[in-house]
């Protein structure tokens, strides 16, 4: 498995498509053999058909529009000033709708900004598709050796999809988008970092509880003494994320025994965030009008501090941790 980081470099007539069959096997990993491959075409065109639609969404008008000021360097998003990128695109995971209108074409940034979300927008649509197509070929698969396996792929079946993932009133279900936002919103900004954060398919939910999953590209220890001598590794974690709290012990065994039966990824990390902070901070984002910075930013300071660390502790390398941490203490 081999997760791009943000989007890959690649321009011209096939640049959409290419970028689609990328996520495609991003995507799936080891299940990409699940699906036949007249499937994957399949859905494939069928995102890929979409971009025009989505490009077309952009300029309908919304309560939240974006501009960019260019003196200032940044995106403002109606009364909400000092916007970053890496706020608006992610701001989509709790159901936040934005215009980017054309005129954004006129900035670097700007560009950048309608261009990610284009791509971000597709692959989410993407992975739904290919989620929904894969969970119900597993539920049938499983029907008659295992009824508890096979609902749970059903479950995932039904909710694989953008409007149920969107409407859905489950906290735990809720959380993880708050928490991917928050890790892609922060990929996005801080590059130097060097990690990107995927949703998990159906399998890795079902057989490997991991929830979602962080790559990140690290310097290989003892390499590296001259610059040209500087060599990479990937480092692949997949998380765990509850908002049950009483659930550790439970959840700790069930990540221990898809550990001993093998998983396709270096560590499975498991993380709690209390239901009832989560709940409170939830509802002071509606009150406040659903700004863009989501549920996130009403959660008290030690909590995303400690929450982040968590989550990221066991994937940046030395260097990487100092970046992260001037990060949070500008915050």
């Amino acid at each position: 498995m081999n997760i791009e980081i943000i989007h890959p470099k690649i321009e011209g007539e096939n640049y959409f498509s290419s970028f689609l069959e990328r996520g495609t096997r991003d995507f799936l990993g080891e299940e990409y053999n699940f699906l036949n491959k007249e499937e994957i075409k399949e859905i494939v065109d069928e995102v890929s058909g979409q971009e025009s639609q989505i490009k077309e969404d952009f300029e309908i008008k919304k309560d939240k529009i974006a501009s960019y000021d260019k003196y200032r360097k940044s995106f403002s998003v109606g009364a909400e000033k000092e916007v970053s990128l890496g706020d608006i695109v992610s701001s989509r995971r709790w159901g936040v709708d934005i215009s980017l209108p054309k005129e954004l074409e006129n900035s670097g940034d700007g560009k950048k900004v309608r261009k990610l979300m284009l791509e971000l927008k597709a692959k989410d649509l993407l992975c739904q598709k290919l989620n929904k197509k894969l969970a119900t070929g597993l539920s049938k698969k499983t029907e008659k050796q295992d009824a508890l396996l096979s609902r749970a792929y059903s479950k995932i079946a039904e909710r694989s999809n953008s409007e149920n993932q969107k409407e859905s009133k489950q906290t735990g279900v809720f959380a993880e988008q708050i928490i991917i936002g928050v890790l892609e919103g922060l990929s996005i900004n801080h590059p130097s970092l060097g990690f990107a954060v995927m949703e998990s398919n159906a399998y890795q939910d079902v057989q490997d509880k991991i929830d979602f999953i962080i790559s990140t590209k690290q310097k290989k220890r003892g390499v590296g003494v001259n610059r040209e001598e500087i060599d990479q590794e990937d480092k692949i974690i997949g998380i765990q994320l509850t908002t049950n709290m009483g659930a550790g012990e439970h959840k700790n065994d069930q990540i221990a025994k898809a550990k001993a039966r093998g998983v396709e990824v270096d560590d499975i990390i498991y993380v709690e965030i209390k239901k009832d902070l989560l709940e409170k901070a939830i509802r002071q984002w509606e009150s406040s009008g659903k700004k863009i910075s989501g549920p996130w930013a009403y959660l008290p300071e030690d909590i995303k501090t400690k929450t982040i660390a968590n989550l990221l502790g066991g994937v940046l390398d030395e260097e990487q941790e100092k970046t992260l941490q001037k990060i949070i203490i500008k915050k």
